[in-house]
C-alpha cells in the first residue's frame, strides 16, 4: 500500500528490467527495489530538502536522456542511468 506523501517512480533499466523507486519526503526515505522486488538500497533519516533534491536531480537527468536518445541506435546493454 502506498502511503501519502509517497512517490513511485519506475527506473527503465538494461535489457528490459524495471528497478522501483519509493521516495517520501515527509519521511525522509528513498528505496530502490530491483525487478524481483527485493529491497536493493534503503536510504534514511534524510531531510525533506535532500529528498527533494535526489527526486529532482533523478527525474532531470533520466528525462534528459531519454528525449535526447535514438531508440533506432539503442545497443541491447543501455543504461541511461550509466551512459
Amino acid at each position: 500500500m502506498t502511503k501519502k506523501n509517497s512517490i513511485i517512480w519506475a527506473w527503465l533499466k538494461a535489457k528490459g528490467k524495471i528497478f522501483k523507486i519509493i521516495s517520501n519526503s515527509t519521511k525522509g526515505t528513498i528505496k530502490v527495489y530491483d525487478e524481483k522486488g527485493k529491497l536493493l538500497m534503503k536510504k534514511t533519516n534524510l531531510s525533506k530538502k535532500q529528498v527533494e533534491l535526489v527526486e529532482d536531480s533523478f527525474l532531470s537527468f533520466v528525462v534528459n536522456k531519454l528525449n535526447s536518445f535514438d531508440i533506432k541506435h539503442q545497443k541491447e546493454d543501455f543504461d541511461p542511468m550509466v551512459a
